[in-house]
């Protein structure tokens, strides 16, 4: 395993967000701030800019988990994004921002993935090229995701939760199961990632 950061594309909000928030603001200042409701909204919209500024990381390795080219890849960030965006009034900070961002953004992937039906037939060497890394560490954080991806998308989760440094009780929390079950799942996923490592090495 490498303990290495890949840096991802920047994230750059949905059209259909960026017009929300201008409209937003042109409100906000037709009514000279005195609508309470508006204020709030704004307080909310700048809260959702810093929490994606903050887990744009964890954002963009979801989506690049479960991405099978660039394309799909940033429509998938574009989609967890505005589901971000309209789970943020709903969240009530019940787990930490990074658990929920993981549940948000997992669940927006496996929503797209299930629609399209789409199974991996093309060359994922151009996602790859994605990643910025040094030179030493681009192959052995490429040869992590090839590993990842042999993985059903439940397990593709819980293992990059698990790499996050996230607690068994957390990942539990994001993925809508107990401790025991994550700890037991965590096992077998770790098995067949051993496993592939091999395989990959005898190839």
């Amino acid at each position: 395993m490498t303990s290495t950061t890949p840096k991802y594309p920047p994230i750059t909000l949905p059209l259909e967000l960026r017009i929300q928030f201008l409209w937003n603001r042109i409100v906000r200042f037709a009514i000279l701030f005195e609508d309470e409701k508006v204020n709030s909204t704004f307080a909310v919209e700048r809260e959702f800019k810093e929490l994606i500024t903050l887990e744009n990381a964890t954002i963009s390795r979801i989506c690049f988990s479960y991405a099978c080219s660039v394309a799909e890849f940033e429509d998938l960030r574009q989609d967890a994004l505005i589901n971000i965006w309209r789970g943020m009034h709903s969240f009530r900070g019940e787990s930490s921002s990074k658990t929920w961002i993981y549940r948000v953004t997992v669940n927006s992937c496996l929503s797209t993935i299930r629609k399209q039906s789409r199974h991996r037939h093309e060359s994922l060497d151009a996602l790859y090229g994605l990643i910025d890394s040094d030179d030493s560490d681009k192959e052995s954080i490429e040869q992590l995701h090839r590993v990842i991806n042999t993985l059903d998308p439940d397990e593709r989760a819980i293992i990059m939760m698990w790499l996050d440094e996230l607690s068994y009780d957390e990942i539990g929390v994001a993925m809508g199961l107990n401790r025991n079950t994550i700890a037991t799942r965590i096992r077998r996923i770790k098995e067949k990632i051993t496993n592939e490592y091999k395989r990959e090495e005898l190839i």
